[in-house]
């Protein structure tokens, strides 16, 4: 397979196809889009790819869903990362996957019986491997896990990969053309439909354009006149290092408050979703320094272990990064056409499943512009109407 020019260099003039944004969505669609035979380029502004939103993710992966179209997105993005080398036609290339599965544990006295429920509508869609525990039977397989648990569900083919190597695999194994250190400035619209984009480095023109800038999105659609149903939430990791943390540990999301961890070389991520207003598009994104503090007090409150960790915590062993959701009503990306403008797309709103659902979005935007899936059957079109968003957002 051709491989990609991941570069700086010389600009090239036309495209079929210009893609925003070089993160995990954009380098996938890239390789799919590549795939259907579209001369793509893709335009980074930053100096590497995945370099934003995707280097600071936590990069876990789950199917347990019981939502049709998030399992729609999530199963089959889980199918490709296990054959992964397979997908892209580089033999024995690895992405870090490990599945040590991912936990869900609650301490409500009616927490089995929710579980039960929600487990139910996971097997209506196929997805058959979740157990579902008693606290007692989720102690035993993880002694670790306090006393107050009532149930759990547990998925062992669930867990986490590198982002970062999904990314650069994609690219390489595209064919397309990687723009870095070029800033897409507006987009050009004459007519009614797109001609291009103008750059930093100049104008490249093309008669379709995909927006995939995470957090950038709605600031690029507005220079062709689109309004994006899109708001932004900041979301923080902290990193703590301590050889006590089980490294064999799935994915642990406390099903009560949303905290949720996970081993990583060294120790753990953890991660909070705290409420907090919406903000702008930063780079980089501040973080609080007293958010590994709250974490770990968070992260306690269902693995009693972490007392211990923040009791002989020091400074040089924690760290904390920041990045941010770009979130839609109804917690569903927005993948599809712009109608105002012909030629513009989008592939965004990804609502903090960006990793987890890369490959089958990046499909699903293939057949949209392809043509082969009509915008009116389109679920994640653009123009729809947006029903609440369910529970565990993380």
């Amino acid at each position: 397979m051709e491989q990609a020019r991941i570069a700086s260099g010389e600009l090239p003039r036309t495209a079929d196809l210009i893609i925003i944004g070089g993160g995990i969505a954009g380098a996938a669609a890239a390789f799919y889009a590549a795939r259907e035979g579209f001369r793509t380029v893709v335009v980074e502004r930053k100096p590497w790819l995945g370099a934003l939103t995707t280097a600071a993710a936590v990069a876990c992966f789950r199917a347990q869903w019981d939502d049709p179209d998030l399992a729609y997105l999530m199963v089959p993005s889980i199918a490709t990362y296990e054959r992964f080398a397979e997908e892209i036609g580089i033999p024995g290339y690895t992405i870090g996957l490990r599945q040590q599965g991912w936990l869900f544990a609650t301490t409500d006295p009616q927490g089995f019986e929710r579980f039960q429920r929600w487990i139910e509508g996971q097997r209506r869609l196929g997805i058959t491997d979740t157990e579902l525990w008693t606290g007692d039977e989720a102690r035993r397989r993880f002694p670790w896990l306090s006393p107050a648990v009532t149930a759990a569900t547990f998925r062992a083919r669930d867990g986490w990969l590198s982002p970062h190597e999904v990314v650069y695999g994609y690219a390489r194994a595209s064919g397309a053309s990687f723009l870095l250190e070029t800033e897409a400035l507006w987009i050009r619209v004459v007519g009614g439909r797109v001609t291009g984009v103008e750059t930093s480095r100049g104008f490249l023109a093309a008669p379709r354009v995909v927006i995939a800038a995470g957090p950038f999105s709605k600031r690029l659609t507005a220079t062709a006149g689109v309004e994006l149903p899109l708001f932004l939430l900041r979301r923080q990791r902290a990193f703590i290092a301590d050889p006590a943390i089980p490294s064999d540990a799935p994915m642990v999301a406390d099903d009560d408050t949303g905290v949720y961890w996970r081993p990583e070389t060294g120790g753990a991520f953890l991660g909070w979703g705290l409420p907090e207003p919406p903000g702008e598009p930063h780079d980089p994104v501040p973080a609080d320094p007293l958010f590994p503090a709250r974490v770990l007090e968070g992260a306690a409150r269902l693995t009693p272990l972490f007392r211990e960790v923040a009791a002989r915590l020091t400074r040089d062993r924690v760290s904390v990064a920041a990045g941010q959701y770009t979130c839609t009503p109804d917690g569903k990306p927005l993948i599809g056409s712009c109608p105002e403008v012909e030629g513009l797309y989008v592939h965004t709103g990804d609502n903090g499943y960006g990793i987890e659902s890369a490959p089958q979005a990046a499909r699903h935007l293939v057949e949209v512009l392809t043509g082969r899936l009509p915008e009116a059957e389109n679920r994640f079109r653009v123009r729809r109407t947006f029903a609440p968003a369910q529970k565990k957002v993380l």
